[in-house]
C-alpha cells in the first residue's frame, strides 16, 4: 500500500457525491445573495409565521440578510454535507465488507487503525472541499449586488458547518464497524440526523421543548450565530469533542470486528436463499 493510497482511494469513492453538492452549493450561495435584495422588503411578513423560528435561529427576523442566510442556506445545506459523510462513513467500512475488498486492504501491510482513520481523512478532506465551495458562490454573488455581510462572518459561518458534519461521519463510522451491515448503519444515523434535526427545529417554537432541544446537535452548530455573534470555538470544540468520541470508539469497534466475506447484512433475498437450503423433514423408515 503506498502512501496515502487509502485516502486518494476514499477521495474516488466519494468524488461524485462530493462535487454534486459543491456545485449544489456554489449555485445556492451565489443565488440566496443575489435574490435578497429583490425580497428585501416583502421578507418582513414571514416573520409572522411562527414556524419560521426555527429556521432564523438567533437571527431574529427573515428580513435580515443573517435572517435570510440563515434559513435559505444554512438551515438545511449541512444536511446535504451530513448525507455524504453518511454515505461515505457506512461505506468506509460495511461497505467495503459487503463488497468482498475489505479483506483485500486488510491482506495490505496496514493495520486497521491506520486504515480507519486515513479512510476518515479523505472522508473530512472531501467533505471540507464540498463546503468551501459555497464561498466562491458568496463572492460572485457580493459582486453583483450590495450584501451587508463581510466574508469573515461568511466563512467563519461555512467553516462552522464543519463540526456537525464530522460528528455524522463519526458516527457513521463507528456503525459501520459496530453494525452487521451498511443498511443498519445507514438507518441509525439517517434516524439520528432526523430526530435531532426536528429536535433543533420544533424546539425553536415549542416552549416546551426548549431544554431538550439542546441536545440536539444542530442547536450548537446553529450557522445564525456565527452570522451575528462570529465564530464560537467552544460550540465548535464540543462538537469536535463528540466527534472524536465516537471515531475513538469506532476504532475499538473495527479492531474488535470479526471481517465477513461478502454482506452479513439481512435481506430478503438472503432469508429466502436460507429457507432453500434448509433440510427438510427425514422421513423414518417404514415399519
Amino acid at each position: 500500500m503506498t502512501r496515502f493510497g487509502l485516502l486518494r482511494k476514499t477521495l474516488r469513492d466519494v468524488r461524485t457525491s462530493t462535487v454534486a453538492v459543491a456545485v449544489v452549493m456554489l449555485i445556492m450561495a451565489a443565488f440566496d445573495i443575489v435574490l435578497y435584495p429583490q425580497f428585501e422588503e416583502s421578507l418582513a411578513d414571514f416573520d409572522e409565521m411562527g414556524f419560521y423560528e426555527g429556521f432564523l435561529g438567533e437571527a431574529g427576523t427573515f428580513a435580515s440578510p443573517e435572517g435570510f442566510l440563515s434559513a435559505e442556506f444554512f438551515s438545511w445545506i449541512p444536511l446535504l454535507l451530513i448525507t455524504v459523510a453518511i454515505i461515505g462513513g457506512t461505506g468506509a467500512l460495511a461497505g467495503e465488507e459487503a463488497a468482498g475488498t475489505l479483506d483485500l486492504l486488510l491482506a495490505q501491510p496496514i493495520t486497521r487503525r491506520r486504515l480507519l482513520l486515513e479512510k476518515t481523512a479523505g472522508l473530512s478532506l472531501a467533505l471540507l472541499v464540498a463546503a468551501l465551495f459555497s464561498i466562491p458562490g458568496f463572492a460572485l454573488g457580493k459582486l453583483a449586488v450590495d450584501f451587508e455581510i463581510g466574508y469573515v462572518r461568511l466563512v467563519a459561518a461555512v467553516l462552522n458547518m464543519m463540526p456537525v458534519t464530522l460528528l455524522y461521519l463519526a458516527l457513521a463510522l463507528w456503525g459501520s464497524a459496530a453494525l452487521p451491515g451498511r443498511g443498519p448503519a445507514a438507518i441509525v444515523c439517517i434516524g439520528a440526523v432526523v430526530a435531532a434535526y426536528f429536535l433543533n427545529t420544533v424546539g425553536a417554537v415549542v416552549d416546551v421543548l426548549e431544554v431538550p432541544r439542546k441536545l440536539s446537535p444542530f442547536y450548537w452548530a446553529d450557522g445564525s450565530h456565527v452570522l451575528v455573534h462570529g465564530f464560537d470555538p467552544l460550540r465548535a470544540g464540543g462538537l469536535l469533542a463528540v466527534a472524536a468520541a465516537m471515531l475513538a470508539l469506532a476504532v475499538v469497534s473495527f479492531e474488535k470486528r470479526d471481517i465477513a466475506a461478502g454482506s452479513r447484512g439481512l435481506s430478503l433475498r438472503r432469508l429466502l436463499r436460507l429457507r432453500e437450503a434448509r433440510p427438510g423433514p427425514v422421513d423414518s423408515p417404514a415399519k
